[in-house]
């Protein structure tokens, strides 16, 4: 039997290369701090600066 080697397969199945995982990408969650709590809109800048679409506040940390 072949050795499997997709990426989705489990592992401790007789596998000779461990399991890889894809590429989990997404983006970084310190830019939380620039979420509005206003409306949700994510800032173009640090805080503190206000929100373009609502004018709210997003304060400094």
């Amino acid at each position: 039997m072949a050795p499997v080697t997709d990426d989705t397969a489990p592992a401790g199945r007789g596998d000779t290369a461990p399991a890889r995982r894809g590429d989990d990408g997404g983006d970084p969650a310190c830019w939380l701090r620039r979420v509005c709590p206003a409306c949700g809109r994510l800032a173009d800048a640090d805080p503190p600066v206000r929100c373009t679409a609502c004018g709210g506040l997003l304060p400094a940390d």
